[in-house]
């Protein structure tokens, strides 16, 4: 995909190989993503030195999701996704979690959140980080 984040970049997944990258669909209004994003910004502040790098998407409107970006101290790329970007990775509940490795191939899909998930997160990281 190519798609423009909340502060006009423009980010392509292609462009990406050689870096760890977590894509997260996600909206401001489900509670799941709401918690799962401080842990995320966790996850992101620590491994962003290494090749690792998150992209949100979300198809709110950019006042709403750039007023959620600053409110929650947000440090990672917030894109502005499609439906037809939903539909073409299947997400059909949010969040929608994928951890991609430094060749670009999914290594894992996680739908919905739980803190259970944070330490299984990290891990995953730092081992693609490691391959």
């Amino acid at each position: 995909f190519e798609l423009t984040s909340l502060t006009g970049d423009v980010y392509r997944l292609a462009d990406l190989k050689g870096s760890v990258v977590i894509v997260d669909f996600w909206a401001t209004w489900c509670p799941p993503c709401r918690n799962e994003i401080p842990h995320l910004v966790t996850l992101y502040n620590n491994h962003k030195d290494r090749g690792f790098i998150i992209l949100g998407i979300s198809l709110e409107d950019k006042n709403i999701l750039t007023g959620f970006v600053e409110q929650n101290n947000v440090t990672y790329p917030i894109l502005m996704g499609t439906n037809e970007i939903f539909k073409a990775y299947g997400v059909q509940g949010i969040p929608h979690t994928l951890f991609i490795d430094k060749k670009g191939k999914v290594r894992k899909t996680q739908v919905g959140y739980s803190p259970e998930f944070v330490p299984v997160f990290e891990a995953l990281v730092d081992s693609l980080l490691k391959e």
